[in-house]
């Protein structure tokens, strides 16, 4: 019975409605829209790619700037106006909040019947721990791990708006073949 209620107090999916619009519209133009809508949920698919790129782009410039010791060569005026870098065990505890809390955000919109976005956040939040690790340590130790928490999320991020955008897909594959019989 419980399953029956919320069966009933989940909003309906859009193909009945669409079905209704289908019959009361010009079959070429809906036509266009169906496939407006598929080449947008294409381009929502590869956005995360895009974010991934930027990522991992920052990340190379960060590890050779590491490498290279280009912070070293920061004047000392300018460590002091910031003062010192935090412990390295606060950064980790920072760092796996922030990604928890990043997490959470995501799995939230994976939950939801929405259609899921890619927050820009989610390459900003890690990019930020690497200039602090690297003032903390400059010897680069903690770079993997910022490197992996930022990657796991993109990664996770991109499944959901992917996986999401292929059920879309499949979707209005059907109504256009729905309407071409």
């Amino acid at each position: 019975m419980l399953g029956h209620m919320i069966g009933q107090i989940k909003p309906k999916t859009a193909s009945t409605a669409n079905d209704v619009v289908d019959r009361s519209i010009s079959p070429d133009h809906c036509r266009e829209q169906i496939l407006g809508s598929i080449s947008e949920l294409h381009a929502l698919s590869r956005r995360g790619l895009w974010g991934m790129l930027l990522f991992m782009s920052l990340s190379a410039i960060t590890l050779y700037c590491s490498e290279a010791g280009i912070f070293a060569l920061v004047p000392a005026d300018i460590k002091e106006m910031f003062g010192d870098p935090p412990p390295a065990h606060l950064l980790h505890i920072v760092l796996a909040v922030s990604w928890l809390s990043a997490f959470v955000l995501i799995m939230g919109r994976v939950a939801g019947d929405g259609r899921p976005t890619y927050n820009w956040c989610n390459i900003g939040l890690p990019t930020v721990f690497y200039p602090l690790y690297i003032f903390s340590d400059p010897a680069g130790t903690h770079f993997p791990a910022v490197f992996a928490a930022g990657l796991i999320l993109l990664i996770v991020e991109h499944a959901s708006v992917t996986f999401y955008a292929s059920r879309a897909i499949r979707e209005e594959t059907a109504r256009l073949n729905h309407l071409q019989n």
